[in-house]
């Protein structure tokens, strides 16, 4: 007998939402892109190289992409 608050083993998990992995994998993208725009825009202006700003975000989004193909491009 379980907890009234715990898991059913005769309970099968259910297969993910494709919408939720679509939200999951556009907040992946996006949160890359602004975490290192933002460190970007912050290192170029206390450097004066404006051209990191850009840079950050191609690298934020290189990871976030990379994260993405690592958590659903083996399922």
């Amino acid at each position: 007998m379980t907890s009234p608050g715990g898991p059913d083993p005769d309970r099968r998990p259910e297969p993910p939402n494709p919408a939720d992995t679509g939200w999951t994998v556009l907040g992946y993208l996006l949160a890359g892109m602004a975490l290192y725009g933002g460190i970007g825009a912050l290192l170029g202006r206390w450097l004066h190289a404006p051209l990191l700003f850009p840079l950050g975000m191609l690298l934020g989004l290189g990871l976030a992409t990379a994260m993405i193909i690592i958590r659903f491009g083996r399922s």
